[in-house]
This record gives structure tokens, sequence and C-alpha cells, in this order.
């Protein structure tokens, strides 16, 4: 009876043990797998993008971060940037130019062929690396000197992902462009798949735990801003807004529009960073507010500065160990705070500016715009009664104005009212 019930024993926490291993070696084999998307022009707030994708995937110990990509190029800049961050990673990179006809060109090529995996869809394109210098009116070639920089360097990200070399630099010299079938033929990419289940295939993912990391509002808006024509734009207003605060002496908006549109220009080009930005938006932002208090603006003031500080707090990441959730309703109520703010001194500067034009109920100029009648005539002096008042006239004209004649006040210069006939 014992040995029976001790094997029964036996065979149960054998059973219990296997379930656990088993359960275990089920989670073991499921990778995360952190998934961003990249369509339109590489620039500074595509950085800024997935800056925070590769830190979220080094927090979470992700083991692949796919970048699916579709773009025509982008600024040089935005670019390095964009590749150091993919080479210093510790996760692996999959680079995946996804879309049926999709373009991975320029700096789009940079990107693809820093990734570990360099993925492209069979009927893509990609290529067309060699750089272009912008005018306002055209595109221009650039200095040979800039070329063959821009080929050493994309030789050296194919050598060091082990990729044709040869290839890559036609990319640049010659402005190739290749299909992703062509492409793989060359061994320029690792690869071509149709879909993300194609790449898990490749790559021997057989149970992936996917999950996306969309852009942030904030990010929206700062990916907005920072588009090229946008740059060009900000460069452009800056530079004229602060010429005029100059030769006109006003330096207090249009001056203060100039800093703001350089600051962000600037850092579209990647000459200032994201914090630097943020530091020079808060300044400006806490100066308007203090002038709107100081010296009141209509409420203008209040409501760029209020813009200015609230961008200006966005530029600054969350704190890594804070739940996304928690950081997205931080500035769902700073955004909810600043609208308030923005609607405070919009009714002030309304309020404001309507006392200002509404007419004075007190003291002399209070008579200006009333009616009074003539009691001794105007030649051009003479006198009217107002509210029971005799006060000494004179027509503002020159012409004569008769007794018993309506006139209305105009202006007033001590105990003189100058004034108009009616009618």
């Amino acid at each position: 009876m014992l040995e029976s019930k001790f094997l029964k024993q036996f065979v149960f926490w054998l059973i219990i043990s296997i379930a656990l291993f088993s359960f275990q070696k089920v989670q073991s084999e499921s990778q995360l797998v952190l998934v961003v998307e990249i369509n339109g022009e590489i620039k500074a707030g595509t950085y800024q993008y997935l800056k925070r994708a590769i830190r979220e995937a080094e927090r979470e110990k992700a083991e692949f971060l796919v970048i699916k990509l579709d773009t025509p190029g982008g600024l040089l800049k935005a670019t390095k940037d964009i590749v150091d961050l993919i080479l210093a990673s510790p996760v692996k990179t999959v680079v995946f130019v996804y879309k049926e006809g999709g373009w991975a060109y320029s700096a789009g090529t940079f990107i693809l062929l820093a990734s570990d995996f360099a993925i492209v869809h069979p009927d893509a394109s990609i290529g067309a690396a060699q750089p272009r210098g912008m005018t306002i009116d055209e595109i221009k070639e650039v200095d040979p000197k800039i070329v063959e920089g821009m080929t050493s360097w994309i030789k050296s990200l194919a050598e060091v992902n082990q990729r044709n070399s040869e290839v890559a630099v036609k990319f640049v010299r010659e402005n190739l462009t290749l299909t992703g079938k062509e492409a793989k033929e060359l061994g320029v990419i690792n690869d071509v798949a149709k879909n993300l289940d194609e790449i898990f295939s490749k790559l021997n993912i057989s149970k992936p735990k996917i999950r996306e990391i969309p852009l942030t509002f904030v990010e929206k808006i700062f990916d907005f801003l920072s588009h090229p024509y946008f740059v060009s734009l900000f460069l452009t207003i800056g530079a004229l807004s602060l010429i005029m605060a100059v030769r006109s002496g006003e330096f207090e908006l249009t001056g203060i529009i100039g800093i703001i549109s350089l600051l962000l220009g600037l850092w579209g080009m990647g000459i200032i960073t994201f914090s630097l930005l943020g530091i020079g938006l808060i300044l400006i932002g806490s100066f308007l507010l203090m002038l709107e208090i100081f010296e009141p603006g209509f409420g203008v003031f209040g409501i760029f500065g209020t813009i200015a500080i609230l961008l200006g707090i966005f530029t600054f990441g969350a704190e890594p160990f804070l739940p996304s959730e928690f950081f997205n309703a931080i500035s769902m109520m700073a955004i909810g705070a600043a609208i308030a703010i923005c609607l405070f001194f919009i009714i002030v500067g309304r309020a404001i500016a309507k006392t200002l034009k509404r007419r004075p109920i007190t003291g002399p100029e209070a008579l200006i715009g009333q009616e009074a009648e003539v009691i001794k005539e105007l030649n051009p002096i003479g006198q009217v009664r107002l509210k029971d008042e005799i006060w000494k006239a004179e027509s503002i004209t020159g012409e004569r104005i008769s007794e018993k004649s309506k006139v209305k006040i105009v202006k007033i210069e001590g105990n003189t009212l100058f004034v108009e006939k009616l009618g």
C-alpha cells in the first residue's frame, strides 16, 4: 500500500514538473519583436521617434526591432544620427522596405545598409543615393569631395554587415537603383520578403510577440515641424523677422517670432539638439508671459508664450521607467492646461482691447460725440448749451452756425468745445 501511494505521488509530481518545464520552454521560445514605421522624408523628427523606439527595445530586451521603411530620402544630419543609433544598439535591427512599389532612396539606402538584417520587398526599389545640393529654384550637383565622402561611408556600412560593397558604392557614384529582387541577387541586402510573416520565417522566429510603437501626439507635431519645406520656411521667417525688428526698433513680437522660427529651423537642420531647442523655447515663452503681465499685448504675448513653453516641455523625454500611458496622460493634461491658459489670455486680451476702444464715460473726453444746441451764433466762436450747461464753442470748419442749430462736439481744448454742424 505504501509503495502504491508513493508511486502515485511520484507520478503526480513528475507530470507537474514536465508541465512546468514545457510551459517555461514555450515562454522562452516567444520572442519580443517591436515594430516601427517610417513613411516620408527622413528628418529630425524621424530621429527623435527612432531614438525613443530603440531605447524602448533596449529597456524591454526585445529580440528584434523591425523598421518598416518607405522613404524618398531626407536630411544628411538626421540620417547620420539614425545610422549611429542603429550601429550602437545591442538590439538586432531589421530594416524592411515593405511596400510593393515602395522606396528606400538616398537616406533610406544608408539606413537600410546600416541594419543587421536588410530586407526588401521584391518589387520595391532602393538606391539613388548620390547627394544633391538644393537652391531656391533648382537641385544641383554637390562638390566631388562630398560624393567621395558619402561613397566611403556607404562602402563601410556594407562591409560592416558583409554585403556587396562594390554595388553599394554605385548607389552613390552612379545613382544606381535596384529592385528588391535584383539587390538580393547582387548580395547587397540579406533577403526579400513580402510581409512580416515571411521575415519571421526567414529569421527562424516561430512565436513572435509583436508590439508596434506608434508616433505619439507630441512626436507627430515635431515630425510635422521638421519637414524640409518647413525648415526652409522657418529659417526665412526667422531671418526676415529679425531684420524687421532691428530696422523698426520694435523687438517685442517680431523679434520673438524670429527667434522661435530660427530655433525650429536650426533644429530641423540638425544644427542644434532637441534639448537646446526645448531650453530656448521655454526661456522665450517665460519672457513672453512676463511681457504680457507687465506690458499687456492684448493676449498675443501670452498665447505665443504659452505655446512656446508647451513645445519646450515636450522636447524633454519621459523618464524611461515611467509607463507610456502615464506619460501620455501627463501630456494631455499639459495640453489641456495650455489651452486653458491661451483661452484666458484671449479673453483678457479682448477685454483690454474693448476697454481701450470704448469711449470714456468720465472727464472732458466723455463729451466728444455728443450733441449740443447753439445759443449764440458761432462766427466762428459763440456759445452752445450742453445738458443745461453753457459752453464756449468754436466751429471747427470756420463756417458760421446760426442760433438753435444742432452741432456735434468733435474735440475739446481747455474750456472750448470744437463743434461741427449736424444735418
